[in-house]
């Protein structure tokens, strides 16, 4: 039966885009939205199975799915929803300002289930080499879909994504080769010596100098698909050029499933030299990345871009809390892995409604959202806040479990300055915030009717965060639990 489910899971979306690849119109959508409707059901039916299972195998173990997948598996079909719910009217729009052919609409959706299918590959396999595929492949599609549009900064983009994801993939690669050559002495020359969970097995067999090298190319390789400086490069112009549903899929899961290929390397070198040598490296790597987005995030002046830093300083701070390791830290990572997700697609989605109503993505010339545009004005303004922590915002809980735990473990420095750094990050959006809210709107219409789509589409993600910040539901509490106890399994 699993293995129906997986197969149904991924085929779904290969075969739906496809079909989708020479339609228009509503029969695209129909397609889409039909294709989507099967994926998600196999996808949430094979996730809600763990908790009662403990993990979910297929095809004799090269599919196996624990909590942490799981939760990246739920993650990524949540925010693929919210992308393809606004795909419609953000299409549409882009077709009637003849900034899309025709023939570039079902070519955008077979791109989109292609992007899904790949993103929800990556938490099914069990296997590290097959892991390293399935995040090549979410390069190679989804840098087709940051360049749809042709225009000459989407191509440069487009390509620069293109070039350093690959590279970076080329590094994750030399770190599958070496994990290879590490456990083939003692498992023998076979497809399990790639297999995460015989790694952690037999980890204190294997050669300690092999897994450092093996850890570093991972850092380097799936760092640069994290957007950790200085692997970063890429990350600001390919999620403002992209669609503004890509832009939230490339945030809100792109990166987060190259974090979780990133853990699992972790996972494997804590429990075979200790944790010392990669959580020092996560540590160092997590606060530069936090340090360098705060600049650009203050003299920022493209909407898009902003939320893109905003994206590097977040994934900073999670590769932080993983670095300090505990408990609390760890609980902490976990909640704001998908409260960053939710939250951040939503702040792309409404971004890319007040690009289309300005015309422009300039901050200083998107004012007066709450008047000209109150739905995606609103939603900015209030994303700002649950993205910086804001009380009610689950992402307060989160951000101050993952200082508290530093402190308890010993990083006293280092989670000080990560409160800082937070500090200023929120106050840089703030401003940036108030102003596209409050500020002077020039000639721009006010709009006049009740978009009840974009309104839930935009309001219900935040409030589902403001609601986290405040209560946490009993199956997912356990589920975080769980989790927690993967990312700690080793004594981290």
């Amino acid at each position: 039966m699993n293995e129906l489910i997986v197969v149904v899971l991924l085929a779904a979306p290969l075969l739906g885009g496809l079909i989708a690849w020479p339609l228009r119109g509503r029969a695209v959508e129909a397609v889409a939205v039909i294709t989507f409707c099967v994926t998600a059901a196999a996808g949430l039916g094979l996730a809600t199975a763990v908790p009662g299972l403990g993990r979910v195998t297929a095809f004799g173990g090269v599919v196996s799915i624990d909590a942490l997948g799981a939760y990246v598996l739920g993650l990524t079909i949540l925010v693929a929803a919210l992308a393809l719910w606004a795909s419609p009217k953000y299409i549409r729009y882009e077709l009637a300002a003849g900034e899309l052919q025709p023939r570039d609409e079902g070519h955008y959706y077979a791109l989109l289930l292609w992007f899904v299918a790949t993103l929800i590959a990556v938490p099914l396999v069990d296997n590290l080499g097959l892991l390293w595929v399935a995040i090549e492949a979410t390069t190679i599609v989804s840098a087709l879909l940051v360049g749809i549009n042709r225009s000459p900064e989407a191509i440069e983009a487009a390509w620069k994504y293109l070039i350093l994801g690959t590279v970076g993939v080329g590094f994750a690669l030399l770190a599958t080769l070496l994990a290879y050559a590490s456990s083939v002495r003692v498992l023998g020359e076979s497809s399990d010596a790639l297999n995460w969970t015989h790694l952690m097995a037999i980890a204190p067999q294997l050669n300690p100098g092999l897994l450092r090298l093996s850890f570093v190319f991972a850092l380097a390789g799936y760092g640069t698909k994290v957007g950790l400086v200085p692997f970063h490069t890429w990350l600001p112009d390919a999620h403002s050029q992209a669609p503004s549903p890509v832009s939230a899929l490339l945030s809100g899961v792109s990166i987060t499933a190259a974090l979780y290929a990133l853990i699992r390397f972790h996972l494997v070198t804590v429990a075979g030299i200790g944790p010392a040598f990669s959580s020092n490296l996560l540590i160092f790597f997590g606060l530069l990345s936090m340090a360098v987005a705060l600049p650009f995030m203050i003299r920022q002046e493209d909407m898009k871009r902003l939320l893109a830093y905003s994206s590097i300083e977040h994934m900073g701070l999670m590769v932080v809390g993983i670095g300090f390791g505990g408990p609390i830290a760890l609980l902490g990572v976990a909640l704001h892995l998908g409260l960053h997700a939710l939250t951040k697609a939503t702040l792309f989605l409404s971004a890319g409604a007040l690009v289309q109503k300005y015309g422009s993505h300039r901050l200083s010339a998107i004012r007066g959202t709450l008047r000209a545009a109150p739905i995606a004005g609103g939603a900015f303004g209030g994303g700002i806040l649950m993205l910086g922590g804001l009380p009610p915002s689950g992402i307060f809980v989160t951000e101050f479990a993952i200082i508290v735990g530093g402190v308890t473990r010993g990083y006293g420095p280092a989670a000080a300055l990560a409160a800082i750094i937070l500090a200023l990050c929120f106050v840089a959006m703030a401003v940036h915030g108030s102003r596209t809210i409050w500020g002077h709107s020039g000639p721009i219409e006010a709009v006049k009717s009740f978009d009840g789509s974009l309104a839930l589409r935009l309001a219900i993600p935040l409030v589902a965060v403001a609601v986290l910040g405040l209560w946490t539901p009993g199956p997912l509490a356990s589920a975080l639990d769980s989790i927690r106890t993967i990312l700690g399994a080793t004594g981290v």
